[in-house]
């Protein structure tokens, strides 16, 4: 796959003629003072960035709500080759969703899955592995791609980025899907277990706190106890009225016992009163008659014989009225007594009832307690069981993952002209750059418990300052294109991020380098480049060289005197990173 064009459907855009398909080819921002030394007056923004992006756009990334808001009824349209054909694929910025390749309307998914067949030697169905997650490696999309050499999709997951380069290395990536599947299906048998854990009761067993085979036991004996008692459980459907008529039956019975307790204190009263005789003495009487006759007319004044006669009749009167009383209150008592063992009688019916029947809650409680001694008893033999098969599953996995070292072991030992082959490559560029410094592309079997097969790392003496590790990230980059594997992308474009802090002498022999290697083996490298970031490589070239390398090979001029000189030929802040 080559570039051959990029285009849009606005005049103000500047067209990219991408001349050499084969070759170096230069986008270059211009200053509009480069001799000024106000160092605010930069050539960014004027769309070196935004042309990668909007090339990434062309071929299948996500969709970007910046376009469709910023950049509203734009359609770009990107021109490449695949072998000998031509492809031309448009883009929306309004329908992002869909994409036309040759004029077949395709959405995003289909579009990459198109590409992935035409570009990709997919050694079968690896999630991991995509056409997208592979184009990073030869257009880096974004800032972050320029910060490790290994990961230019900025992506966190380590089995990814490990799967990814070692698909482009030549390694077997089967071996490296093997060994995450194998750690996948552990990890859920263990998740498996984690979840059993929750489970209160189950976890006492967990903790140690409990025998699992005594619990089983008592739970068993549980279970038959209490299928035994539903089994021979009565249910009463009006147990509940049969209880408030007992209750009533009491409440009742109380009070019968209070009155006759009430009235039973009354007739001993009576008869108490009449051992008590109101006799009054005749001299007493004849005392109050004469107080009275002193203070009362004296023929309003009975006679004596008289008044005695009056009193006697008084305490005959009196006794009568005490026994009838008396009398009364017995038949009252009698009644209520009878009233009491009537009700009685009816309380201990309803009694033995209620002892002989029970509630349909109590049945439904009882129910419940025995699924729940059969859900525990479930739980542990489930416990058992997930136990059982996660150790015999761990041993089996432990078994095929040593198994898989050693496969690994032999694997990359018949490898090794592979690993030769792109390491030697490497170690030959860096050593264009850095004669004395070790360096090489390192590959070995990671034995450890993790979903990482291969440990590839590229590495360079002191390579932690920003040129060398630039340095680094090119050579790599070089090295997928001209000895990479399972890939047919014959381009790679680099942002202008990629000489920042690189010597000057190194950008030299870059794109001495690059002369050597693009042309000669049919690829094609692209790069924008600061008018600076060129122009002091003017005294490492003669200048037929800086004419026949960089001057003839420029494709396009960005400009920052006005907004007719960027890309887009308009003025407009867009977040695309």
């Amino acid at each position: 796959m080559q570039l051959i064009t990029l285009s849009a459907n606005k005049t103000s855009f500047k067209t990219v003629h991408f001349k050499n398909e084969t070759g170096i080819n230069l986008i270059v921002a211009s200053q509009k003072n480069p001799h000024k030394s106000d160092k605010g007056d930069t050539t960014n923004g004027v769309g070196k960035s935004l042309l990668i992006a909007i090339i990434h756009f062309c071929l299948g990334s996500s969709s970007k709500q910046s376009f469709k808001n910023k950049l509203t009824d734009w359609e770009f349209t990107l021109k490449f080759k695949i072998k000998d054909k031509i492809y031309e694929s448009k883009r929306s910025t309004k329908q992002q969703n869909k994409i036309l390749l040759n004029n077949e309307e395709l959405s995003r998914k289909e579009f990459n899955q198109k590409m992935e067949k035409l570009l990709i030697d997919m050694p079968g169905e690896i999630k991991e592995l995509s056409f997208r997650s592979l184009l990073a490696f030869f257009i880096r999309p974004r800032k972050s791609s320029y910060i490790h050499e290994a990961n230019p999709n900025a992506v966190k997951k380590d089995y990814q980025v490990q799967l990814a380069n070692a698909f482009l290395l030549g390694l077997d990536v089967l071996i490296a899907e093997e060994k995450y599947q194998l750690k996948l299906e552990k990890d859920r048998i263990k998740n498996l277990v984690n979840d059993l854990k929750n489970d209160k009761f189950i976890n006492e067993f967990f903790s140690g706190d409990k025998d699992i085979t005594l619990a089983k036991s008592e739970l068993n004996e549980t279970i038959e106890n209490l299928e035994i008692n539903l089994k021979n459980f009565e249910v009463a459907d009006d147990y509940y009225e049969i209880k408030e008529q007992a209750d009533k039956l009491k409440y009742s019975l109380e009070n019968i016992h209070n009155d006759i307790t009430l009235k039973q204190i009354q007739v001993e009263n009576i008869n108490e009163s009449l051992k008590i005789s109101p006799d009054i003495k005749r001299e007493n009487i004849e005392r109050i008659y004469k107080e009275a006759f002193v203070i009362l007319k004296e023929d309003a004044i009975k006679k004596l014989s008289e008044l005695e006669k009056f009193y006697k009749h008084l305490s005959k009167n009196r006794e009568n009225r005490l026994l009838e009383q008396k009398n009364q209150l017995n038949k009252q008592i009698d009644l209520l007594l009878q009233k009491k063992q009537n009700q009685n009688n009816e309380l201990n019916g309803k009694l033995k009832y209620l002892d002989a029947h029970q509630a349909l809650d109590v049945f439904i409680k009882l129910s419940e307690k025995l699924s729940d001694a059969k859900s525990k008893r479930d739980n542990l033999h489930k416990f058992e069981e997930l136990i059982f098969k996660y150790k015999d599953e761990s041993r089996k996995i432990d078994k095929r993952q040593i198994e898989e070292n050693e496969k690994t072991v032999n694997y990359l030992s018949e490898a090794t002209p592979i690993i030769a082959k792109t390491n030697d490559f490497f170690r030959s560029l860096i050593k264009r750059f850095y004669p004395k410094s070790a360096s090489g592309i390192t590959i070995y079997n990671n034995e450890g418990e993790n979903q990482i097969r291969y440990n590839i790392e590229a590495k360079i003496e002191a390579d932690k300052s920003d040129g060398i590790a630039n340095v680094k990230l090119f050579s790599y980059d070089l090295t997928l294109l001209l000895n990479g594997y399972g890939h047919k992308i014959d381009f790679l474009f680099h942002d202008s991020r990629l000489l920042d802090g690189i010597d000057p002498r190194q950008k030299h022999e870059l794109f001495i380098i690059l002369n050597e290697y693009i042309k000669k083996n049919n690829k094609q490298y692209i790069i924008t480049a600061n008018f600076n970031q060129l122009e002091e490589l003017k005294q490492y070239f003669t200048p037929s060289e800086y004419d026949n390398i960089i001057k003839d090979n420029i494709i396009l001029e960005l400009k920052d005197n006005s907004h007719e000189g960027k890309l887009l030929g308009i003025q407009v802040d867009i977040d695309y990173d």
